[in-house]
């Protein structure tokens, strides 16, 4: 019974020396392990966006405080308004104005106006051909009936004057009979000369003026009607389009310095400076506050000159990066930049030994997509050998 426990205790002092040994054995090769890539140390860095306005202005409020978390599209700070309103109103109401004189312009006349310009145009052809034909043999006609009934009436009103005149003569009738008959003489004298004169018109034809000026007018008529039928010009057109284009353009640059009045954050973001107050006079293009990128985190390390060749073999591939502040938590980074130009540590090299010292800047992207590193941390980037 003796004999068989000392064999179980020095069977249990094999396995705990052979255990011992095993962990002994992981530990070695674990370290090992972990010395087998190159640890580079360096300080957790952020891009900085300085944002500001195309416009200047008076802010009239500034919404976030130093130090505060903001999300994409979040106002920072709004300038006043000013006219801008008033503006904008005019230039809406150039636009539309614009585009009516557009509008009017492609469908140029009215179907009215159309039918105007045709009736125009048969009126004026029609006293054209009237004028270059001349009178017709009815009018002609028509005018000497005229003279020989005028030619009546002035013998009846020449023998009556005569007769009257006798009378008056002899004391049968007075004065006044004949100054009655006098002047129904001249009035049909006058009628005589009129008729005759408009006969010997009609027969002598149109003159030649008259029917110039028909002509005229008729072409005039004429071309008006084309013109109606064509409609615009294609310089008028594009001068209208060109108009439009002007009126919108100036809309836009009104609506541009709209939206521009508030100032918005770019990305996620902590405000880390902010440089205005209320009442502040800002220039265009003047930065106004400071944002930190919280999910555009990196680190620069610098990696010695003969160990370049891992760093370059591990550039645009991930690498292990570590933090104090979580111990054993492994975060990802990817190598994005290797410096093309080495640098001595310290800058002032004065021996040939210092020579030896020369490193080359490593730019290492890290994944915050937790939110758990902060810039301002120390960390350590391993890169495999």
């Amino acid at each position: 019974m003796t004999a068989g426990r000392f064999r179980k205790t020095i069977l249990f002092g094999v396995l705990l020396l052979l255990l011992l040994g095993v962990a002994a054995a992981w530990k070695y090769l674990s370290g090992r392990a972990a010395t087998d890539g190159l640890v580079l140390s360096g300080t957790i860095e952020a891009d900085e966006i300085h944002v500001g306005s195309k416009v200047s202005g008076r802010i009239e409020a500034v919404l976030v405080n130093e130090g505060q978390q903001v999300k994409q599209g979040d106002p920072i700070i709004r300038f006043e308004r000013f006219d801008l309103d008033a503006k904008r109103a005019d230039a809406v109401a150039a636009v539309n104005a614009a585009e009516a004189n557009l509008e009017k312009t492609l469908n140029w006349f009215r179907p009215e106006e159309l039918a105007q310009a045709k009736a125009r145009a048969e009126a004026a052809w029609m006293a054209y051909e009237q004028a270059r034909n001349g009178p017709r043999k009815q009018e002609v006609e028509a005018a000497r009936g005229d003279v020989e009934a005028a030619n009546a009436d002035f013998e009846v009103a020449k023998t009556t004057l005569a007769r009257v005149e006798l009378l008056v003569r002899n004391g049968v009738q007075s004065r006044q009979d004949y100054d009655e008959a006098k002047a129904a003489y001249e009035r049909a004298k006058g009628r005589r000369d009129s008729a005759q004169k408009k006969l010997e018109e009609l027969l002598a034809g149109t003159r030649w003026e008259e029917v110039g000026r028909a002509e005229r007018e008729y072409k005039q008529a004429e071309a008006n009607l084309k013109l109606v039928q064509r409609g615009a010009r294609k310089e008028d057109i594009d001068a209208a389009k060109a108009q439009v284009e002007r009126a919108r353009a100036t809309l836009q640059q009104i609506e541009t310095q709209l939206s521009e009045l508030e100032v918005k954050a770019p990305a996620d973001a902590f405000v880390e400076v902010l440089q205005v107050r209320p009442g502040d006079l800002i220039n265009p293009n003047s930065p106004v506050a400071t944002l930190v990128e919280v999910d555009r985190l990196w680190v620069r390390v610098y990696v010695p000159e003969p160990d370049l060749g891992y760093a370059r073999a591990a550039l645009g591939k991930d690498v292990s990066v570590t933090v104090d502040t979580f111990k054993g938590k492994a975060f990802h980074g990817r190598i994005e930049e290797i410096a093309s130009r080495g640098e001595f540590t310290p800058r002032n090299v004065q021996t040939r030994e210092e020579r030896t010292h020369q490193v080359f800047g490593v730019r290492v992207r890290l994944d915050n997509s937790e939110r758990l590193l902060s810039a301002g941390m120390a960390a350590d980037v391993t890169i495999p050998k």
